[in-house]
């Protein structure tokens, strides 16, 4: 199954190389696609084209070369069952208003997830915009890295699953923006009220359905101190029961480097669930990781850049459990790009569960983006 896996992607990397795509983006059809490529947040015109669409994605293949001995992860030698397709679809409806969208395909293509479906109005200069619609929640940096293109390892964080909501799309109302401050500083803002989380599962994961008519309300702050580094701090509070009388609350801090190719962020992320007694007592989730990488792009023929990943993190989902939930994991990575929109990842990870054994995986992933 492997070398079908990997006779794939050659053809595919050929087909890119000399075929169709490759004159597309050569023609100029994209309008400097090889800047555009990837999430249409990130599109930025001097001049915005009205009503203009713009529409780009990935297709991700995921495959094992070392798994791991729990009996229930064994569906990861499945290829097609991790494959990821997502579109991302938006444009210009006014000078000052646009839309963009975001549809995530996964599990074989059997499971669909709109992430994203908002309208930004741009009120003052991206100083203040107001979104509306759904949306990522504004908690923390790892989720403007979340999607597989932009994350430089194939698994996420694990605070940023297990505490944290995985991809935590809400519906509601976001005002976000960036204010000059002092010394060529800039004061970066999100606040958000939406419909709010349902309580934590048996895993202690949280719940994504919305089950009560209580509101959420967070955001984060970050100031940058110079082009390159931020830091910052994000709060969330709502009631999570049906009743709407137990709150969870998050709050978490973050900071990012990035410069000369050299990328470090770091993330601490703390939330204290109310629980009645006869449950067990309210508890804390707790958990962090840091990670770093260097990028280093030769420019030559059949690779764009090659790149080095490590990753520490911890996780301690029930501060009165000690389960197989609680784990330290380490990961290392190397990230290959023989074309502007082609890219191999490799992935190895040792994680220790407090009542397991030492766990230890390996994953390659390709990713196809335009």
């Amino acid at each position: 199954m492997l070398r079908s896996f990997w006779l794939l992607i050659f053809v595919f990397i050929l087909f890119i190389d000399t075929g169709v795509f490759g004159q597309v983006l050569e023609s100029g059809t994209f309008d400097d696609a090889q800047e555009l490529f990837f999430d249409v947040d990130e599109i930025r015109f001097k001049k915005p084209k009205l009503l203009k669409p713009e529409f780009h994605g990935f297709l991700s293949l995921e495959a094992p070369f070392s798994e791991g001995k729990d009996e229930t992860e064994k569906d990861s030698s499945n290829i097609f069952k991790q494959t990821e397709l997502t579109f991302w679809f938006g444009t210009q409806i006014l000078q000052n208003l646009s839309f963009n969208s975001e549809l995530e395909m996964d599990d074989g293509f059997e499971k669909f997830e709109i992430e994203k479906f908002k309208f930004d109005w741009n009120i003052f200069d991206e100083k203040l915009v107001v979104s509306a619609g759904k949306f990522y929640y504004p908690m923390g940096i790892e989720r403007f890295v979340e999607s597989v293109p932009y994350n430089k390892l194939i698994d996420r964080p694990n605070p940023s699953i297990k505490i944290i909501p995985g991809t935590y799309s809400d519906v509601g109302i976001l005002l976000y923006g960036a204010i000059p401050a002092f010394c060529n500083t800039r004061l970066k803002y999100e606040f958000a009220i939406t419909n709010g989380l349902s309580g934590p599962e048996s895993k202690g994961e949280q719940g994504l359905e919305d089950n009560n008519d209580d509101k959420a309300i967070g955001g984060r702050m970050g100031i940058e101190i110079f082009p390159g580094l931020e830091i910052g701090g994000s709060y969330s509070t709502g009631k999570y029961d049906d009743d709407e009388k137990l709150r969870i609350d998050f709050i978490g801090a973050d900071v990012i480097f990035q410069k000369w190719g050299f990328e470090i962020r770091s993330e601490v992320i703390r939330s204290n669930v109310e629980r009645s007694k006869i449950s067990g007592g309210s508890f804390d989730r707790f958990g962090y990781y840091f990670q770093a990488s260097y990028r280093y792009s030769p420019e030559i023929n059949y690779l764009s850049y090659i790149e080095g990943v490590a990753r520490f993190d911890s996780v301690d989902p029930n501060d009165l459990v000690t389960d197989e939930n609680d784990a330290d994991r380490i990961a290392f990575g190397l990230n290959y790009s023989p074309l502007e929109h082609v890219m191999i990842k490799c992935e190895y990870e040792m994680e220790n569960e407090a009542t397991e054994d030492i766990e230890k995986k390996g994953f390659f992933q390709v990713i196809f983006s335009w």
